[in-house]
């Protein structure tokens, strides 16, 4: 086991450096960064406003991923999707400050203020709910619906940044790319050169404005990771004090 981890870390840092050597060579090969920045600062108010649409759809992800963590719970333990929402909170600040966010979910069960104990039943009752299709397939339609919606966001933030795709050419190559940032190891330090590399290997097939790609992607990290951090943070201090499920 110990192995394997090894090998997967191993992994994950040469998929990594990959990645940011290929990006800052395409970066440092771009030459028409005058005429790109003059583009780009000469956005339009409907570039704003696609923008501003990628992050209004920030709560409505929070409130999907509640939703499923919600449906994971049904006929376990009655939480309210109040209650979920804040387990999902917790669960961000906790996979932020783990190893590749492994402490998503044990930060979900905290919030929930479970004993050690405790977890062992819930994990025992949990091997019943896995013969459910039903749930199975209400968390995987979830799942689905939070997916379609980061891909919108990219889609929206990619035209923000000057990158207008058909919806054919956008559903081919951000499905790519997620699929790609998914299944290929990692080093979460590196989280945003990592998927750098991925977006401008498969967007530059649609674009010569590499520098465009790489922004969009910082843009679509700060929205759908640095903006929930910034909020985890603010409602984890906030309700410190407060019992589970005050309001």
């Amino acid at each position: 086991m110990k192995k394997n981890v090894q090998i997967v870390t191993l992994l994950g840092w040469i998929c990594t450096a990959a990645a940011l050597v290929y990006l800052i060579y395409r970066l440092w090969q771009y030459d028409n960064y005058t005429a790109f920045w003059q583009s780009f600062t000469a956005a339009g108010w409907q570039q704003y406003v696609a923008l501003a649409a990628a992050v209004v759809l920030l709560p409505c992800q929070l409130l999907i991923e509640s939703r499923k963590w919600q449906t994971m719970l049904l006929g376990l333990v009655p939480v309210s999707l109040d209650d979920a929402f804040w387990q999902v909170i917790y669960g961000h600040v906790a996979a932020f400050v783990t190893p590749y966010r492994l402490g998503e979910y044990p930060g979900r069960l905290i919030r929930m203020g479970y004993t050690f104990d405790q977890w062992r039943t819930f994990i025992g009752t949990w091997r019943d709910w896995l013969k459910d299709w039903r749930k199975w397939l209400q968390v995987l339609l979830l799942h689905l619906a939070r997916y379609a919606v980061w891909m919108l966001q990219l889609w929206l933030i990619l035209y923000f940044c000057g990158i207008e795709l058909a919806p054919t050419e956008a559903f081919v190559a951000i499905v790519s790319y997620y699929f790609c940032i998914t299944v290929m190891p990692s080093v979460p330090a590196a989280d945003v050169a990592f998927k750098g590399g991925w977006a401008v290997l498969i967007f530059s097939h649609f674009t010569e404005d590499i520098p465009a790609i790489a922004i969009a992607v910082t843009l679509v990290w700060i929205v759908n990771s640095v903006l929930p951090l910034a909020l985890s943070f603010f409602m984890v201090q906030k309700t410190d004090t407060e019992p589970d499920g005050e309001e």
